[in-house]
Order: structure tokens, then C-alpha cells, then sequence
């Protein structure tokens, strides 16, 4: 069986030691955008600069969007074949034995496959980050691959279908409170911004399913939930007290981005925000 051949940047510090063994993150990138794309604004590349640890940046398959008809990158979240039009596009040279779609679980498998053979790659600190439809499928890999990742980070996504996970991963999510593509789904009229009280924002049914759905995934109970409120963030977290394994953070005045800090008033950064949640937490 031939499959389909596919690209992902790896970017290792220049001084990371080789005689040790490094984390590793997976960047997801957004519906038409690449790899290559988000090692330039993501940030990873600069937290892999501070840190040494290893960044991942691969790019999904192009398929043919519903909407405009025209071939866009996408990963494999779930409702991919809602978004997308499978029966009318295929890009050149796919081949008729590689799997449609494409099977972007089996295409991490090989990417960390490639990367242990080759790098110092610390088996107990490998994490994945997502945005939007790289934050769904990054919510499908902590279900699916919750004994490879040791926690996952997402933004302005969520999981699609129904999932069970043989560990509880920790799981970190943000969203923006002006995300156009949550904000018409909150209600008829849709509000024009999520509130930042958490009592107000836990009433808006799109973002209590959200939450009730990862709890649910964690085996946290939905009412042991605490939450912190800071400038231009709020934050629910489960289980209130201890370790929290969930954290959903709306951020103020963040729209459908992945926040870098230049493109939020909030000046919150992703990258560094995920890293602290990450570098708390090893597999077993």
C-alpha cells in the first residue's frame, strides 16, 4: 500500500544538547493555513528558543470546502465530511490505496514514529496545540491518544463527537470573547461578545456543553468546578481544588485567532501560557 506524502517542520534549538532527552509540542494550524505558516506567528518557535524544547509543525491535506468550492488545508477532527466536499476533490497524485480521508491520527503516529528515531524526543513530555480545526483535531488526539500525549492545549476549538479516553488528559482551552465563529452560536439574537462573569458565561448553552462535554471526557463531575477571574481572563477549572486537569480561559476582546500577544488587547500568548501548563505534567 502506497500512501500520500506528507510534510511537517520540526524546529530544534541550536543549543539544545543532543546528550539529553527534549519535550516535544505538535502545532495544529487553522482551516487553510499551514505549518510553516504557524512556526512564523505562533510563538513556539520562540518558547522552543527559551526552553530547548522540540516544536512540530505540520500541515493537513487539502480538500475542497463546501462554502467557496475552493481547496483548503484541514484536518481530520471528526465532521470533517460536513465541511468538505470528499466525492468531488482530491489533490493531485493522492493515491487510490491511501485512505480518504486522509487519517491525520496515523499521520501523528508516523510523525512522532520519525521523530524518536532521530531526535531525543522525552517519551513522558510529548504535548499537542491546536487552533480552530486544529484545536478540534487536537481534541480528538488527547481522547484517542491519551496514554502518547501527556496533556494537550487548544484555541477557538473544541471536540466534535462524542469521545472516551483510557486516561484523563489534562486539557487546557481558551477562546475569544469576540470569536465570530462561537458568538452566533450562543442564541437568537446572538450576543456580540461572551460575558466575562462566569456565572453569565456559564448561561450561555454553547459554552456550558463545551465545558460539560471535556468534564465529562476527564470524569470530572460538572458541578466540582472553581474559577478565577484576572484582568481580560476567566477561567473555569475542575476540579475546584487540587490540580486542575480542565481549564477553559475566555479571553477579552480576542477574536478567531490564535493569541500570540500581538493580536489580542489582552496580550496573552498561547505559547507561553500552554508551556507553563505543560511543563507541570509528565505521562506516567
Amino acid at each position: 500500500m502506497h500512501g500520500y506524502q506528507r510534510q511537517f517542520l520540526v524546529y530544534v534549538p541550536a543549543w539544545a544538547p543532543f546528550s539529553e532527552s527534549h519535550p516535544l509540542v505538535f502545532m495544529y494550524h487553522g482551516s487553510g493555513e499551514t505549518g510553516e505558516y504557524f512556526l512564523r506567528m505562533s510563538g513556539w518557535r520562540e518558547k522552543a528558543d527559551q526552553t530547548g524544547l522540540i516544536a512540530v509543525f505540520p500541515t493537513g491535506v487539502r480538500y475542497q470546502d463546501k462554502d467557496t468550492l475552493q481547496p483548503t488545508t484541514k484536518w481530520n477532527d471528526g465532521k470533517l465530511d460536513s465541511e468538505v466536499n470528499l466525492d468531488a476533490y482530491q489533490p493531485p497524485g493522492y493515491p487510490a490505496t491511501a485512505p480518504w480521508p486522509a487519517d491525520d491520527v496515523a499521520f501523528t503516529d508516523a510523525m512522532l514514529a520519525d521523530l524518536e528515531a532521530y531526535l531525543p524526543v522525552d517519551k513522558h513530555r510529548v504535548y499537542a496545540s491546536g487552533f480552530s480545526n486544529g484545536a478540534g483535531f487536537t481534541a480528538r488526539l488527547a481522547a484517542e491518544r491519551s496514554t502518547v500525549f501527556a496533556a494537550a492545549a487548544f484555541s477557538a476549538g473544541s471536540l466534535q463527537l462524542p469521545e472516551t479516553a483510557e486516561r484523563a488528559i489534562p486539557t487546557f482551552m481558551t477562546v475569544g470573547s469576540l470569536d465570530d465563529r462561537i458568538l452566533p452560536q450562543t442564541g437568537t439574537p446572538p450576543l456580540t461578545e461572551l460575558p466575562m462573569n462566569y456565572v453569565d458565561l456559564l448561561s450561555v448553552p454553547v459554552v456550558a456543553s463545551t465545558v460539560d462535554t471535556e468534564l465529562a471526557l476527564l470524569k470530572v463531575s460538572p458541578i466540582n468546578y472553581g474559577t478565577e477571574i484576572a484582568p481580560h481572563e476567566t477561567e473555569i477549572h475542575g476540579p475546584a481544588s487540587g490540580d486542575s486537569i480542565y481549564r477553559f480561559m475566555v479571553i477579552q476582546g480576542l477574536q478567531h485567532r490564535y493569541p500570540n500577544g500581538t493580536n489580542n488587547p489582552a496580550g496573552f500568548v498561547a505559547a507561553d501560557a500552554f508551556w507553563r501548563f505543560f511543563s507541570g505534567i509528565r505521562l506516567p
